[in-house]
């Protein structure tokens, strides 16, 4: 390995995966993770987009990717061999390694259907870690969880806020990363004091976990009711806000019961911007696009350079004689409120139509969260029926059945009429990616409900009448048999 080359780390949590980790960065190389349970044809197409020149990993694992041709270690049958080497660290001057050479390369979703990799520098992620050990005040004495993969950058600072501090790094086990509400008496028992995740995954948990004295989250918004339920005496919570590009956070606020939710001001080293499309500043209280300029602004993506100018351009406000004065168009909106703090608002481009209204889903979800008997809940738009939109909210109660008629009297009490949903389905728990994020994409078909018997209301007798019947039926399902009635009627 020299400076500058990629190896590609495909390894379980695990004793191994760090040790590769930091072997990799004191070679002088930047480390590619790529999380074991990705299909092949993705793990297929990070490697040979990275450039990877190797691979670490095990030796079941390196059976399902023989078609790369880099070198392979296996941690495992490999394992002489590696012991055999030499303990010696490299010296400086062999590994040659700067602040503008790269840390790592992670992959994120992209646009085209294919991920995209975001190269991170030594610069921003030293500064991460010495801002966060600032930030956090980790000590010695704490256990930190880490339970993000490795491939999601939110790993980097469980990772590093521990090793930082000189802490306890404690790795999930396969049952603890696919534990659901059990997961709170494993972290107690494994005496966790510092948990880092997403509201998604604190949302599902039922119990308090005692032992935690600093919660992290991120990722994704927080609502206040989740503030509310995990707020203890002695115990901080922190919200912060940052994407991948910016080196994992950029943003942070402590949350407190009673006070609005918001993602906080810049942390040291970071400029954040409201801007509106010629990157004008707005008034304050006015929604715009959030930018983020600073020294944790990643190099751009791996070969899209039409990408990286689109989105990583100049910064316009940056001090004098600051070196690559980028910002990073983050595709977010917010405001700034009267205390001058950041109120994430939701993506500009994830916003909904639904009949010729715009509709930011996780405004309907926060207002889910709010209503009792609600432990979590998520949005979307169906079309299972050609033409016709549904919209659809899948919650998990905290306890017994949920009243879908109460809810909708909730909901209507907070949104417009628009908002409201159409469909309530009850599920145990939501689907969730590796990083822990909501799988939105994954939510479940929802279940048939019961109409009236054709008997009973007459079958549609021509093309035409067959369209509206199905038509009424999607848009009126939780009324039941009241589409078919109005049809026998003549409506």
């Amino acid at each position: 390995m020299r400076c500058g080359s990629r190896v590609a780390i495909l390894l379980p949590r695990s004793t191994d995966a760090y040790a590769a980790v930091l072997g990799v960065l004191k070679a002088g190389a930047a480390y590619v993770p790529l999380e074991p349970e990705y299909p092949a044809d993705r793990v297929a197409y990070i490697l040979e987009n990275s450039g990877a020149e190797a691979l670490v990993t095990t030796a079941e694992l390196a059976g399902c990717h023989a078609a790369f041709d880099g070198a392979v270690v296996r941690v495992d049958a490999d394992s002489c061999g590696i012991d055999a080497e030499c303990p010696e660290r490299l010296p400086s001057n062999a590994v040659g390694v700067g602040p503008r050479d790269l840390c790592y390369v992670i992959y994120t979703s992209g646009s085209t259907g294919r991920p995209r990799g975001v190269m991170i520098e030594h610069r921003s992620s030293c500064h991460l870690v010495c801002a966060e050990g600032e930030l956090f005040r980790v000590q010695p004495k704490d256990r930190v969880y880490q339970g993000f993969s490795l491939s999601f950058d939110a790993s980097v600072e469980e990772v590093w806020v521990a090793f930082h501090a000189g802490a306890t790094l404690v790795a999930a086990t396969p049952a603890m990363a696919h534990a659901g509400p059990d997961l709170s008496r494993m972290l107690s028992d494994a005496g966790v004091t510092v948990l880092s995740c997403v509201p998604t995954l604190l949302s599902m948990l039922e119990e308090d976990i005692a032992t935690v004295r600093l919660l992290i989250l991120g990722g994704e918004a927080c609502p206040e009711p989740l503030v509310e339920r995990w707020a203890r005496p002695g115990r901080r919570m922190v919200n912060t806000y940052g994407p991948t590009e910016t080196t994992v956070i950029a943003t942070y606020a402590d949350l407190f019961p009673g006070k609005p939710v918001t993602i906080g001001r810049a942390v040291r080293g970071y400029r954040v911007y409201l801007f509106d499309d010629g990157l004008g500043p707005v008034p304050r209280g006015d929604i715009s696009e959030i930018w983020i300029g600073g020294v944790g602004v990643a190099r751009g993506y791996v070969g899209l350079p039409g990408h990286t100018g689109a989105r990583f351009l100049s910064d316009p406000f940056a001090p004098p004689g600051e070196p690559d004065t980028r910002i990073y168009r983050t595709g977010d909106l917010g405001r700034i409120n009267d205390e001058g703090n950041i109120e994430f608002v939701g993506r500009a481009d994830s916003q909904v139509k639904l009949r010729g209204f715009r509709v930011e889903l996780a405004e309907i979800e926060s207002v889910l969260m709010q209503a009792d008997g609600i432990r979590t809940a998520a949005c979307t738009v169906r079309e299972d029926v050609p033409h016709v939109q549904q919209l659809v909210a899948y919650v998990v109660p905290s306890n017994g059945e949920i009243d879908g008629e109460r809810l909708r009297a909730h909901l209507r009490s907070r949104l417009p009429a628009y908002m409201v949903l159409t469909l309530i389905e009850t599920v145990a728990e939501l689907p969730r990616l590796p990083s822990g994020k909501l799988d939105r994409a994954s939510l479940p078909t929802p279940r048939a409900r019961d109409g009236a018997s054709n008997a009973a209301t007459g079958c549609p007798r021509t093309d035409t009448e067959r369209r509206i019947a199905e038509v009424w039926e999607a848009l009126f399902r939780p009324l039941k048999s009241y589409p078919s009635r109005c049809l026998r009627q003549g409506s």
